[in-house]
């Protein structure tokens, strides 16, 4: 998915990633891994799944999201994708653009 993002917005992708980058990655997209390493933003976001009308017990996930400056990244798909981060490949899950300057990735796997 290609968006028409805003010039206003140009570099601010790769300024956020520089300034609160936690980890630097590598994607493969459609089967070829990709030679530049890219920094982002990992984080762990917190699911609640409350009890259902039997009053089952609750369920409580953490599932991990990397924010990734959007450049370069236009190929870059859900469910079929790979991201690789400290020398551990996670499937990606799903992928959402901001519009703006960057794409928040869900991870499937353990970190």
């Amino acid at each position: 998915m290609r968006i028409n993002r805003p010039a206003v917005f140009a570099g601010m992708g790769p300024a956020f990633a520089a300034a609160l980058g936690n980890v630097d990655c590598r994607f493969t997209i459609d089967g070829v891994l990709q030679p530049e390493t890219s920094r982002g933003i990992l984080r762990q976001k917190r699911e609640l799944e409350f009890a259902d009308e039997y009053g089952r017990q609750d369920v409580e996930a953490v599932t991990h999201v990397l924010s990734v400056p959007a450049t370069g990244l236009e190929k870059l798909e859900s469910e079929r994708d790979q991201v690789e981060i400290d020398d551990a490949s996670f499937d990606i899950r799903n992928i959402t653009d901001d519009g703006r300057a960057m794409l928040k990735i869900w991870l499937r796997g353990d970190i």
